[in-house]
């Protein structure tokens, strides 16, 4: 089915996926209409049957909006919609080295970057701080630590539900600290992660 653009999405500057899906749609020149924030109950839109982010809104089988989530079947779903710089590439061996590497980073990375993020207090507290300035676009609500508090204990609250617990910590950092040097070492000789 071909997708009229542009792709309208729902997001945060501070979500993983929703960064993940803004440089995939602008690698691939995709246009897009990015609402920040719920926006989608002023224009009416559905909800998705489980809230992530990004939102996108597009059309089922029988044309009709709905709210569809999940990063990684919707570049999926755009791979077969778009051409032109495509990100999966063609050779079924090299696509499913793409994909391992895409899931290492969702399933996994994802996680060491939730625990930096939101382990800690100062590390929660200035997270939660980012989160409402983007939230409230820069107007502070006038019980800011309040707000602040309560976003960084949610947060903190999740991250069983993520895959984080005391027991495998350690093993997320670890891993973390030797991914990185090995990121590195690969950008500082290629343009991407995977490709030249």
């Amino acid at each position: 089915m071909t997708l009229a653009q542009p792709l309208r999405l729902m997001g945060a500057p501070g979500s993983p996926y929703t960064r993940k899906m803004l440089a995939y749609l602008r690698y691939r020149r995709i246009n897009y209409e990015f609402m920040l924030g719920d926006q989608s109950t002023n224009l009416d839109l559905p909800k998705p049957k489980v809230e992530l982010l990004p939102t996108f809104y597009l059309p089922n089988d029988e044309g009709k909006i709905e709210a569809v989530v999940d990063s990684t079947p919707l570049i999926r779903r755009f791979e077969q919609a778009f051409t032109g710089r495509e990100a999966v590439p063609s050779n079924p061996v090299l696509a499913y080295i793409n994909y391992l590497i895409e899931d290492y980073a969702d399933e996994w990375l994802n996680k060491a970057m939730f625990l930096e993020r939101w382990g800690q207090k100062p590390d929660r507290d200035a997270a939660a701080d980012r989160t409402m300035d983007q939230l409230f676009d820069g107007k502070l609500p006038r019980a800011k630590k309040k707000t602040r508090d309560q976003i960084a204990k949610r947060m903190r609250e999740r991250l069983p539900l993520i895959g984080i617990e005391r027991k495998n910590e350690k093993a997320l950092k670890d891993s973390f600290e030797r991914f990185i040097p090995l990121l590195t070492t690969h950008l500082e000789n290629n343009l991407f992660i995977f490709g030249y």
